[in-house]
């Protein structure tokens, strides 16, 4: 993805300014007076919501100022720019330890994405496509607070608590290998892909919340 892309009229009618220490590299755009801030150079496991965290913005606003529409086309290599007008300190913090990290559910192809019409309502997760019986994987450790057997719509569903904020939602199961009020490990098992509830084929339906409100999970897996 081109910085024309991240920038989408940007390249155009955005002004930036860089700072001197990362005007070595060429593949940048043309740099004129603008708007104070600095590119990061997105590397190996990094997220969105990882690099948010480094730099102290907001993840939500820092997706907005670099006009991102679709967060899977962000590859190794890419560029984001991080205005100083968003930073809480303008120290980054490139040893942060605090911010949860997010593995992926299950392996698979991704087949909806966040916020598309999915019969006729908004997509509030992904929908992994995966053989029937493929694992399902603990995006990070918690407490199991919720499994059901047939939620309407959903069919087998497990449900995680993470911390105070964040939730974690693996729905459409085949078996679902946890029970409410387990402990659970960053990568454990937790359940078999299936196609129960409402989808028609065998995929992971999985949703990540932060306080109670749906997140776009691609910001945030790794």
């Amino acid at each position: 993805m081109s910085m024309c892309l991240i920038f989408i009229s940007g390249c155009a009618k955005r002004q930036i300014v860089i700072r001197e220490t990362l005007a070595v590299h060429q593949s940048l755009p043309v740099i004129v007076p603008g708007v104070p801030g600095q590119y990061h150079i997105i590397r190996r496991g990094e997220t969105l919501w990882r690099i948010s965290k480094i730099y102290h913005v907001n993840l939500t606003k820092l997706v907005k100022f670099n006009e991102i529409s679709n967060v899977a086309k962000i590859e190794i290599g890419d560029k984001i720019f991080i205005p100083d007008s968003l930073r809480k300190s303008q120290k980054p913090n490139k040893k942060i330890r605090s911010a949860l990290e997010f593995v992926w559910p299950c392996k698979g192809k991704i087949i909806a994405y966040f916020g598309q019409d999915k019969q006729k309502v908004k997509n509030e997760g992904i929908d992994i496509s995966a053989n029937k019986g493929s694992s399902v994987y603990a995006v990070a450790a918690g407490k199991v607070i919720f499994t059901s057997a047939n939620m309407r719509g959903y069919g087998k569903v497990v449900i995680i608590r993470h911390n105070s904020q964040f939730t974690s939602v693996y729905a459409y199961n085949r078996e679902n290998l946890v029970k409410t009020g387990d402990f659970i490990k960053q990568g454990q098992v937790i359940a078999q892909v299936g196609d129960t509830g409402r989808t028609g084929q065998c995929v992971l339906h999985f949703q990540l919340r932060k306080n109670f409100k749906p997140q776009n999970p691609l910001l945030y897996l790794s």
